[in-house]
């Protein structure tokens, strides 16, 4: 399908390109996924082709597609995670054991692979995020330590009060949140 904007050609001194959309199908990662393609194509030549924002655009409807099958978090949830827990880009790379700047890649688009995707999604929950924490306890200044662990804690007591779950009551006030907090 043909759409509005028409550009010259760079294939013909006295050519337009149109801008043009088709459905097409490509694999990614192994799975099939079908998305809108949108390109340029010469109307004397025939030839297709794309400016860096098209191809941005096109790769990202795919990526929004795989996200959501493999509940991987957006860019902006990514955000979100590390805003939440107060935390640099670096500093949840650290944290996750990831090379010093992935998760802020991350955050600027590249794709997950789909299970650092999934633990990327557990860390919404605090409890979880605790546990990573608690694995990098020896690699950070005991005050930073204590500080994230009482950031985590309000974020436990929030999801408590809005859940009204047992579950969260018992990881609230167990040992391992209790001995490490000052309440």
């Amino acid at each position: 399908m043909t759409l509005g904007p028409v550009i010259d050609s760079p294939f013909s001194e006295t050519a337009k390109a149109r801008l043009h959309s088709e459905i097409r199908t490509t694999d990614f990662r192994g799975e099939m996924y079908t998305y809108e393609h949108i390109n340029y194509r010469c109307d004397e030549t025939g030839i297709e082709f794309n400016t860096d924002e098209m191809d941005f655009d096109n790769l990202e409807r795919i990526y929004v597609q795989y996200r959501a099958k493999h509940n991987i978090p957006s860019p902006k949830e990514l955000t979100e995670i590390r805003e939440m827990y107060g935390l640099s880009a670096a500093k949840m790379s650290e944290i996750l054991g990831l090379g010093t700047n992935q998760y802020r890649l991350y955050e600027d688009g590249v794709m997950p692979s789909e299970a650092i995707g999934k633990m990327l999604r557990s860390i919404q929950t605090p409890a979880v995020f605790l546990g990573y924490v608690e694995g990098c306890k020896n690699q950070m200044p005991e005050e930073e330590y204590n500080k994230l662990c009482q950031k985590i804690q309000k974020h436990l007591i929030q999801d408590l009060k809005k859940s009204n779950s047992i579950s969260w009551f018992r990881e609230l006030f167990s040992p391992r949140v209790l001995g490490k907090v000052a309440l």
